[in-house]
């Protein structure tokens, strides 16, 4: 496709400079930038791309998109434009040819549950014999191809890539992720959204958002400004989930099990393992644990069954349900006593975590309950001191440590924790609480502790193969520890 041609697609953009260079492809970093590319200079909170446009000339781009005003001296046309942002995502689906309009996209979205959401909905399709490609926090994957996930929404140029790859591999559906981040930085502008999902609202990227109603308003952006999409499932239990309901009215469906909604399930049995429910007559099992799951796999029939699955598909789909990774996923090397990762890091997540952890034990279960958790530097502090309440007052013996401190001070991301604790839990004579600043040893700490019979739940990392120590990321898996660990300990 010819520059100039392309440029077309930008309403209110201005080309300036000479030449209409054949470009054979879009880039956003001038370090992997090719030659015969359009370079698209982004700015960001730590560098403006406009100061990298050089560099990437001299790599062979062959035109460039500013934001504001034209660079001085630079020897290729250049693209100037209002939003660079926004011109990355319109240019990336003109240039490669709208792929939203042939794979039916699904979007999901909320605080929590969206990557077993997401899981749960391409592992019925694809039983149904429906292909998905899938896009999350975990993993990009294309058929038989993973890529590794840098964020849970790409960049809007990454995701059109994604989508495109999955329409030229026969995919019917793509069923990603929608992070409020993606929704507020444009990534996902352009997509032609099939389905939406809104899981709930919960504690998070405050420290972003700066207040629970952006972060509403972030997430409400996937139901009110998509006009492609068919289908929208929302739950009708969460709180901003009825909001959103309220406003959408006939154009939305709810799902739940307190409120009266389209999709309200009823004879909700869940144990370890197993839940069970029942929705518009029909009976519903999948192997999975906690009342979470239960809402989870409301979402996924609801948005579903709106888009004209049988009930037949979704419950052999539900009933053969994948474990998702480092989403309550147990760790096993032999040993007396059960060892859960899962992927909890906020408030909620830890809650809903130990609730479940708990259930597993049992009610009047003798064996204790041990957790260890962390929480991320440079993130929002308002939910380190609700964490280490919620953990000291729901676990028999709580291990506080380090979770991704990034450029903060460990130690200060720890006090942060323990202001949310009473004080007589960290003394000797009433010992709930302890504390490890480095994670594996933290881990090793729970592990010793543990007795026949009792529960470890690490929370915060799941799938997570690394720790982020300053700026710089070295790997760490908490599976991996464990094992070692477990595996020593038998010697």
């Amino acid at each position: 496709m010819k520059f100039l041609a392309l440029s077309k697609t930008i309403k209110g953009a201005k080309a300036v400079g000479k030449g209409n260079p054949v470009l054979t492809g879009i880039s956003e970093n001038s370090k992997a930038a090719q030659p015969g590319e359009l370079f698209v200079c982004i700015p960001g909170s730590r560098a403006d791309g406009r100061a990298y446009a050089e560099e990437a000339v001299q790599l062979g781009v062959r035109a460039a998109v500013v934001q504001g005003e034209p660079l001085r001296g630079l020897e290729v046309p250049q693209l100037v434009v209002k939003d660079s942002r926004e011109a990355l995502a319109r240019l990336a689906h003109a240039y490669y040819g709208n792929p939203s309009k042939k794979v039916k996209v699904i979007g999901v979205t909320g605080t929590k549950g969206k990557t077993t959401t997401t899981y749960l909905i391409r592992s019925i399709l694809q039983r149904a014999g429906q292909e998905a490609g899938l896009i999350g926090t975990i993993a990009y994957q294309v058929g038989s191809k993973v890529y590794e996930a840098n964020n849970t929404t790409p960049s809007s140029l990454t995701l059109v890539k994604l989508l495109d790859e999955m329409r030229r591999q026969k995919c019917k559906w793509a069923v990603m992720e929608v992070s409020s981040h993606a929704l507020e930085m444009k990534r996902v502008l352009g997509v032609e959204f099939t389905g939406a999902v809104f899981t709930n609202l919960g504690r998070d990227h405050l420290d972003y958002h700066k207040n629970f109603t952006n972060y509403f308003l972030a997430k409400r952006r996937l139901f009110k400004e998509f006009k492609t999409v068919k289908a929208r499932a929302i739950n009708a239990d969460d709180p901003y989930g009825r909001k959103l309901l309220r406003e959408l009215r006939t154009k939305a469906v709810g799902y739940g099990i307190k409120s009266k909604c389209a999709y309200h399930a009823t004879h909700v049995e869940h144990k370890p393992g197993l839940i069970r429910f029942e929705v518009q007559g029909q009976k519903f099992e999948a192997p999975l644990t906690g009342l979470f799951n239960v809402y989870n796999s409301l979402a996924v029939l609801s948005v579903l069954r709106e888009l004209g699955l049988s009930w037949e598909a979704l419950k052999d789909g539900l009933k053969h349900a994948p474990a998702v990774p480092g989403r309550f996923e147990e760790v096993s090397a032999g040993q007396d006593f059960t060892v859960l990762v899962d992927y909890a890091h906020t408030p909620d997540a830890l809650k809903q975590a130990l609730t479940a952890s708990r259930e597993i034990l049992g009610k009047k279960s003798p064996h204790r309950l041990i957790s260890v958790f962390g929480c991320g530097g440079d993130r929002d502090k308002t939910k380190r001191p609700l964490m280490g309440k919620i953990s000291s007052r729901l676990a028999d013996v709580t291990v506080v440590t380090s979770d991704n401190p990034r450029t903060e001070n460990p130690s200060a991301i720890l006090e942060d924790i323990l202001r949310g604790i009473p004080r007589p839990l960290l003394q000797n004579s009433h010992r709930k609480v302890w504390v490890e600043e480095e994670r594996g040893v933290a881990i090793q700490k729970a592990l010793s502790m543990a007795q026949k019979g009792d529960l470890v739940l690490i929370a915060g990392k799941g799938h997570e193969t690394y720790q982020i120590i300053g700026s710089e990321k070295r790997h760490f898996d908490d599976r991996e520890i464990v094992r070692r660990i477990l595996k020593e300990n038998r010697k």
